[in-house]
């Protein structure tokens, strides 16, 4: 093998450090430039999109401040429009139990006045029944009629003392 002859090694090596030479001087003149440049364009690309991504959520932040702003404006309104609704129903609840009491007061009132206009009667109809009922009852048993106004009085004394 060629490789392994001693005679041949300095030829190689002179040739070897040619051709690293030539490629290395190809590669410092042509080839790392260009990946330099792709790399800054990279880099310059790379810090860009950080900075629009940091304007973007600069922006983000913004919006979501401007949100929860608007959100706790709305929930305050929400709440005065709930609290003003309240009072109103509130309101409208006592006037109407306000007229329902003075329409139950009538009424009773009413309903007591009749009470005592149909006790009144039921008296009257009680005393008229039972001075009748005397009367009868007196002549029956010992035959004589009795005068109205006495068995009247009789039996208003007696209702009086019961009632």
């Amino acid at each position: 093998m060629p490789q392994m002859n001693a005679d041949d090694w300095p030829t190689q090596i002179f040739w070897v450090i040619l051709t690293f030479t030539i490629l290395l001087v190809l590669m410092w003149s042509f080839a790392l430039p260009r990946v330099r440049r792709v790399l800054d364009n990279r880099r310059a690309k790379i810090a860009d999109d950080v900075g629009k991504a940091e304007a973007f959520k600069a922006e983000a932040e913004a919006a979501l401040k401007a949100y929860q702003a608007a959100l706790a404006e709305a929930r305050a309104k929400a709440q005065t429009m709930l609290n003003d609704m309240q009072a109103r129903l509130d309101q409208e609840a006592t006037a109407q139990r306000a007229k329902l009491d003075a329409e139950l007061s009538a009424k009773a009132a009413n309903a007591e006045a009749r009470i005592r206009k149909a006790r009144a009667d039921a008296m009257a109809s009680l005393r008229e029944v039972a001075s009748e009922a005397a009367r009868e009852a007196t002549r029956r048993l010992i035959g004589v009629d009795p005068d109205r106004a006495a068995v009247d009085a009789a039996v208003k004394s007696a209702l009086e003392s019961k009632a």
